[in-house]
């Protein structure tokens, strides 16, 4: 009996070739088809107060009203609606005693671990630098609390692990310093906990030698899950990044959502020599949501957001400077740039003095309203949005 060779229709194997070849394209284009193309797709309704701006769905938890009038942004969104509920409040400053009940200024408690075992809800800490060993102890938890600084308050990690936020918080005025692999961490394992930072500073994180030459999501404000609103506040002359986002643990889904309202970041990385220290950058399906913020002299891009599902909508921004990193690295050298599959949105974002205004490779897709002239596009994912 003869047997007849099957041979595969020339079709099919035209098809199965070019999917093969388009592979990565359509898996974008699928995984892009959601999100805003056009201008009209954001700013989607003229009301009283402006254009209201519609860049993200529920999917964002960190979600504000923004809205823009006379070609400038704003918000009305209420922080110190976040704040912890209950009145209870106990006083903490540097000349205080243990031994103090912490119900009023005069009779303030000389610790923040002892304020904290009263369970009050608001902590306030009166005018002072307040040091590790003295008065605190490194990595210490903070979780359903509103610790708030009133006058020049600054936490000093005496080159030690800094304080550790598990959950709800709210703080308000403080200077965060000295603290080693960051001045504040957070590690949010309920996505829904709802830490508020207001007028904070992040600055002077220490890097251990054992941390030169890596990333280790390290930086002034480093958030690992969690819903964050950030208004105000500063992440400057840190041995890493600024404001640094992962998911918690590293890795996992549990990627946090970001605010940044008015806030600024430069000279991070500046002791460092690996290539790419920022001063805002989201990892590992981050939603970040950057409106009036200005970031500046980093070693190794200022705004810059990588991995699969990282989105971030960029708008009003300023962004100058970057360091000189060398041919090697130039790519990283840019005022914004994503890759590795992130979605970046830039609106009425301006770019000053660096080798790239921006930089997208490796499935980055960047959208922006206007043309910058330096650019670093390879894998032509920048994408102007259509009027």
């Amino acid at each position: 009996m003869r047997i007849r060779k099957i041979t595969p229709p020339i079709a099919l194997l035209a098809i199965l070739f070019i999917s093969f070849c388009l592979r990565h394209p359509i898996r974008q284009w699928w995984y892009l088809i959601g999100y805003p193309k056009s201008l009209k797709d954001i700013y989607i309704e003229n009301t009283h107060k402006g254009k209201l701006l519609k860049l993200f769905g529920d999917e964002f938890r960190a979600s504000i009203p923004i809205y823009k009038y006379k070609e400038k942004y704003y918000t009305t969104y209420d922080f110190e609606k976040n704040k912890v509920s209950g009145s209870d409040t106990i006083y903490v400053s540097v000349s205080g005693n243990d031994s103090n009940n912490g119900r009023s200024p005069v009779l303030s408690k000389q610790t923040i671990e002892s304020a904290i075992k009263t369970s009050a809800h608001t902590i306030v800490l009166l005018e002072g630098h307040y040091l590790a060993g003295k008065n605190f102890e490194n990595g210490t938890n903070l979780s359903d609390v509103n610790l708030i600084g009133i006058g020049k308050v600054v936490v000093d990690n005496n080159m030690g692990l800094p304080f550790v936020v598990t959950g709800n918080v709210f703080i308000r005025n403080i200077e965060f310093v000295n603290g080693n692999r960051g001045s504040l961490r957070t590690y949010i394992q309920d996505n829904n906990s709802i830490c508020t930072y207001i007028q904070c500073k992040f600055n002077n994180s220490i890097v251990d030698n054992e941390d030169v030459g890596k990333a280790q999501s390290l930086g002034g404000l480093r958030i690992q899950g969690g819903t964050h609103y950030l208004y105000k506040c500063e992440a400057s002359n840190n041995g890493f990044d600024g404001f640094s986002y992962h998911a918690a643990p590293d890795g996992s889904s549990n990627a946090p959502h970001i605010v940044e309202v008015n806030c600024k970041a430069f000279h991070n990385g500046v002791n460092n020599t690996y290539e790419s220290n920022n001063a805002s950058t989201a990892h590992d399906g981050t939603n970040v949501i950057r409106l009036n913020c200005v970031y500046g002299f980093s070693h190794g891009g200022n705004v810059a957001d990588v991995h699969k599902k990282t989105v971030s909508f960029n708008i009003g921004c300023m962004s100058y400077s970057v360091m000189d990193l060398g041919t090697e690295y130039s790519k990283y050298q840019a005022n914004y740039f994503c890759a590795s599959e992130a979605i970046m949105y830039l609106l009425d974002c301006r770019s000053i003095g660096s080798l790239y205004d921006i930089s997208c490779w490796n499935g980055g897709n960047l959208f922006t309203d206007r043309i910058y002239q330096k650019k670093y596009d390879k894998g032509r994912t920048i994408n102007m949005l259509r009027r």
